[in-house]
Order: C-alpha cells, then structure tokens, then sequence
C-alpha cells in the first residue's frame, strides 16, 4: 500500500476530518488529543479514498489562476448575489445572521461562527445558482446546530430536499476552481 503525506492540524474540534486541498495536499484536522498513532491508523483505512480523490484532483486540467481583475469581478458578484440568497433562506430556515463577508478563500466555500456572522467564498458566483443556494443553507442551519450532526443534515434535508446533488457538485467540480485561486 502506498504511503500517504498528509499534514495534521490539531484543535479544539471533535472530530476527524480528511481533506483533499489543491495541489494535492492531504490534511488531517483533529483534536488536540488525538494520537498521532490513531491518526496514521484514520489515514490508512482511508487511503482507498484518499488515492481517488488525489486521481480526481489530478485529472482536472491545469487552468491559470485568476486575475485580479477577475477576483474583482467575482467578489462584485458575490456581494449582489449572496445577502439576498441569505435573507431569503433565513426567513425559510426562521434564523437570524450577522455581518456577510465575501472572501476569496483556497478551502471553503462558506463559514459559520458562533455569534452568526456568515462568511462566503467569492468564487460561489461561479457555480450554479443552486449550488450556492445550498452553501448558503448549510450555513444557515449552522445557526442552529455548530456541527454536522445528524439534526443538522436533517434541517439542511428539510430545507433543500436535493442538497445531496449540490454537494456532490462542489465535491466533483468545486476543487478545478479553487485551484485557480492565486496562492
């Protein structure tokens, strides 16, 4: 089997998260306590995952980064597409927000923090309405549950009945963008 490089990001969390960041790397986000011989374990039982997602990242073509012009562009429209999605939504959802920021960010599509304010990637004007429409959601229902428990992914289905499919779309196709953001 073939050995992973991966980095480890240790905090407060209390969970385990994998993920696949651009170009390539491999990174473990875990509590603090975690053992490093537990975290080797995690990434050897999932090294069959890893790999595809790596193969995925590297068969999506090479595109240059953006300009600024372009980031400019994109983050103008993310700010007149995005508060109205969410004023919207957190009607629907019946939750209250914060402050909105627009940032042009390598491994988020959007954030939630614990007193509300909503942070979003400015490239979510460059996937399909419904896909942001579903970042926005899963933001929101952060309002009422900070983590990704059962109950949150059951608000987020009540909500958006198909959010699997705009999932699956930032998973599949999200990472050719991100990738394009200048480092």
């Amino acid at each position: 089997m073939e050995t992973i490089s991966y980095e480890v990001i240790r905090s407060g969390r209390g969970t385990v998260c994998i993920q696949i960041l651009p170009p390539g790397r491999v990174v473990v986000r875990c509590p603090k306590g975690l053992s490093q011989a537990r975290i080797q374990a995690l990434v050897e039982e999932k090294t069959p995952w890893i790999q595809a997602h790596l193969a995925r990242l590297a068969a999506q073509p090479d595109l240059p980064p953006f300009t600024r012009e372009e980031l400019a562009d994109m983050t103008a429209q993310a700010k007149a597409l995005l508060p109205a999605l969410v004023e919207r939504w957190a009607a629907a959802a019946g939750v209250d927000y914060g402050r909105i920021t627009i940032r042009r960010q390598r491994g988020r599509w959007g954030s939630c923090s614990a007193s509300g304010n909503l942070s979003f990637n400015c490239l979510l004007c460059r996937v399909p309405r419904e896909t942001a429409e579903y970042v926005v959601v899963h933001e929101l229902c952060h309002r009422l549950f900070l983590d990704h428990s059962p109950a949150f992914w059951a608000r987020v289905e009540a909500l958006m009945p198909d959010y699997r499919v705009h999932r699956q779309w930032l998973k599949d196709r999200g990472s050719a963008l991100i990738r394009r953001m200048p480092r």
